[in-house]
């Protein structure tokens, strides 16, 4: 279970719900651009620190094992997972890590950016942390109530 942001090809008169469902069926064998990828990776080891990077045929990943964040991209479409691990302060950190990285991404490949947690545009959201930080700290009382532990770092 993980926060997500998502990053898909979307016109100005698309909603961003029919924008996923198109970025969905699409289904490219292109490799996304690789000096897309290398600024991605800059620009994620100047907000992270040290990361993991994969590259596959057909898509790049790094992660960031001390946060758990990983960073995908493909031809037509980026998305960032961060583990709900995070509350009160430390979620305050991730949320700024993980927003600073969509900014990134939109800058970078072009592709516009959706928080579908609070169904935003990245813009929005980026706008308004707090509000991706209370859903952080939702999930972590969550967890708590069903006694489920976290390697949380707060």
């Amino acid at each position: 279970m993980s926060y997500d942001l998502i990053f898909v090809p979307r016109s100005d008169d698309q909603s961003w719900d029919d924008a996923l469902d198109a970025a969905e069926e699409a289904d490219s064998d292109e490799r996304p651009s690789g000096e897309a990828w290398a600024r991605l990776v800059a620009v994620a080891r100047q907000v992270l620190g040290e990361v993991s990077v994969f590259e596959g045929t057909h898509h790049y990943e790094l992660t960031h094992e001390p946060t758990g964040i990983q960073v995908s991209y493909f031809a037509e479409e980026a998305g960032i997972t961060v583990p709900y691990w995070y509350r009160g302060g430390a979620a305050q950190a991730i949320v700024k890590a993980m927003y600073q990285l969509g900014e990134a991404v939109q800058a970078v490949t072009g592709l516009p950016g959706y928080d579908p947690q609070l169904e935003l545009p990245l813009s929005d959201a980026v706008a308004q942390p707090q509000l991706a930080v209370r859903i952080f700290d939702e999930v972590a009382a969550s967890f708590a109530e069903r006694g489920i532990s976290s390697p949380s770092n707060g």
